[in-house]
């Protein structure tokens, strides 16, 4: 059974706060069309949603984001409607990867998920470390790539840094990553 996993798509990545990204704001209808799809096909939708404590060590590497209970935290409005469906999911989660001390194994197990695809934001970040601990169980993964973005910033390039997580998680991890030109031929 396939289910998609959405990483991410909340205001403080796309419209508000330290790291929010024109760049990972853009993604947005394409990543509505990966949901409508999957929900179309019968198939779970996860959401993370990047949550933290204000007094979080992640804000020693990143500046404060998402912290629980602020309006950078939730779900881009876009996306919560669809949180009314019995087949999707919100996983809050701390750390790059949605696996780390969350409800998600616990969920691919109860409903016999062993192929995701996966989009969202960021794709250096939370989408690779999601992946990689999804290809350690043996999990299929295939990555949207025209639904997933990273932010711009001093030598931090989006346009590179994301070419090289997709080959990253397609040459090393064996993920697949499907491109919408792989798409129109599949």
């Amino acid at each position: 059974m396939q289910a998609l996993i959405v990483v991410d798509m909340q205001n403080g990545f796309l419209r508000e706060g330290n790291l929010a990204s024109t760049d990972c704001l853009a993604v947005l209808p394409a990543v509505v069309r990966e949901v409508d799809a999957a929900l179309a096909a019968g198939q779970r939708v996860i959401f993370t949603a990047d949550t933290h404590e204000t007094d979080d060590r992640e804000f020693d590497v990143f500046p404060t984001h998402c912290v629980r209970g602020t309006q950078e935290a939730q779900l881009v409005d876009e996306l919560l409607g669809y949180l009314d469906r019995a087949e999707v999911h919100l996983l809050p989660k701390r750390r790059y990867s949605a696996m780390f001390e969350t409800e998600l194994e616990g969920l691919l197990h109860r409903f016999d998920i062993d192929e995701v695809r996966i989009c969202g934001v960021c794709t250096d970040i939370c989408v690779l470390h999601t992946t990689a601990d999804l290809r350690n169980r043996d999990i299929a993964v295939t990555v949207a790539a025209e639904a997933t973005a990273t932010f711009d910033a001093p030598e931090h390039d989006a346009a590179a840094i994301r070419e090289q997580s997709l080959d990253h998680m397609a040459q090393i991890l064996g993920a697949r990553v499907e491109r919408t030109q792989d798409a129109a031929h599949a």
